[in-house]
């Protein structure tokens, strides 16, 4: 099922999955949901951490939508006071799908106060800056922010750290400024990586999980030996396992 999110905007879309009906559970039917944001290092929308993690979260039971978001040239970062990720593309299409997921909560069965963000490689990147930079908080308002956030290999935008090192001040995950209002400190992290990442290193998330430690925010992070970047289960899926065992009661 694909959900347009703009009028005009053919590829920018929310793609649906739903969990079994035997499976649904929560208040009055509604069933937690996930907003998934796949890597593709803001070229492409990639399609390996698209379906088969949005087929994983419904056999748990969650309702998951893939978002395809800007990429390419529709993509640029603007680090200028009053710009940041308020005017980020791929930010702004996030802030959207939430909106629309929202208000649609009744129509797609699912639970408005209980939809987690899940991001990974350059849609973690996505994920973390949406949820915690301060200069994407004049586009995201508090009811607009995720349950909790999960973050898979995440790319940290830092100059040694798996791309965007030339955007400037204010893009890298683990040293951008945070939210003003502090609302990020009530959501809690989910961070895997595999210490042997070729594509985004491992220290993204050691950096990030560092960052999370000095502010507060509740985190676990999941590390592994192995891993293989952009195929998140090809070296098996204990890192899911572990998010669900996670997920599931912080949704509760």
């Amino acid at each position: 099922m694909k959900i347009k999110l703009f009028e005009k905007r053919e590829g920018v879309f929310l793609e649906a999955y739903f969990p079994a009906a035997a499976e649904a559970a929560g208040a009055g039917g509604r069933v937690p949901a996930v907003v998934i944001c796949p890597g593709g290092g803001y070229h492409v929308v990639g399609t390996t951490e698209g379906a088969p993690v949005a087929e994983r979260f419904t056999a748990a039971g969650l309702a998951a939508f893939v978002l395809h978001y800007s990429i390419g040239s529709f993509v640029a970062y603007d680090p200028a006071p009053g710009k940041g990720f308020a005017a980020f593309r791929p930010v702004l299409d996030l802030a959207q799908a939430m909106r629309v997921l929202r208000e649609g909560a009744d129509e797609y069965g699912i639970d408005a106060e209980r939809i987690a963000l899940a991001g990974f490689s350059a849609g973690g990147h996505l994920a973390a800056a949406y949820t915690l930079a301060a200069s994407a908080e004049p586009a995201v308002p508090g009811e607009l922010l995720p349950k909790a956030l999960l973050l898979k290999y995440a790319m940290g935008g830092g100059p040694d750290s798996g791309g965007g090192g030339g955007f400037g001040e204010g893009y890298e995950i683990a040293a951008m400024p945070y939210r003003a209002d502090g609302a990020e400190r009530r959501i809690p992290v989910f961070l895997a990586h595999a210490e042997d990442d070729r594509m985004v290193p491992f220290v993204c998330s050691e950096r990030l999980d560092a960052r999370l430690a000095k502010e507060g925010i509740p985190h676990v992070f999941h590390r592994e030996a192995h891993g293989i970047h952009a195929q998140p289960f090809a070296a098996g899926d204990a890192w899911f396992a572990a998010l669900l065992d996670w997920l599931m009661p912080t949704l509760q």
